[in-house]
């Protein structure tokens, strides 16, 4: 190795150990329970992401607006609020019909952030307690969704069954 080599190797030898000195972890990741906790907040604003989709998919097939967008292309996929304002908008589009409760659970939901982003924050003020919290609340927002949606599907096949049995 010429001397260039045997200088660009030490170089790299005392960064490594400076960086060492250097970087300490924010946390130790031995607390197991507060992981958890964080996993269930993030699987649980995963669900009431993709249960939106699905409603939007459900009052529009034609405007999914994940269809086209890959899991890991997180720059391709629209915000959740974004996913709330497309709900909304084809929510009155289809004159569903229970657009004032819809509009209600889209206003607590603009919130679900807020309920996400307390796994970055530190104890105290992101305690178990709180964490809990914020899966409870992101799974209460999940439901309602999914109630709403499901009910307007079996409206919708009420309707066309009374429409069937009309004409024949």
């Amino acid at each position: 190795m010429g001397e260039s080599g045997e200088r660009a190797a030490g170089d790299f030898r005392y960064r490594k150990v400076e960086f060492a000195e250097t970087i300490t972890p924010l946390r130790v990741s031995g607390d197991r329970q507060r992981a958890e906790l964080i996993r269930d907040v993030v699987d649980a604003f995963a669900r009431l992401r993709g249960s939106v989709s699905r409603f939007i998919a459900m009052l529009a097939p034609d405007a999914a607006p994940e269809s086209s967008a890959s899991p890991l292309n997180l720059a391709a996929q629209p915000t959740f609020a974004a996913l709330l304002s497309v709900l909304a908008s084809q929510a009155r589009q289809s004159k569903f019909e229970r657009l004032r409760e819809l509009d209600d659970v889209i206003e607590r939901a603009r919130l679900a952030e807020v309920h996400r982003d307390v796994i970055f924050l530190q104890p105290p003020v992101a305690s178990e307690v709180a964490l809990r919290g914020a899966a409870a609340e992101l799974e209460r927002l999940d439901a309602a969704f999914i109630g709403l949606c499901v009910e307007h599907v079996l409206d919708c096949h009420a309707r066309d069954a009374s429409l069937a049995v009309m004409v024949a």
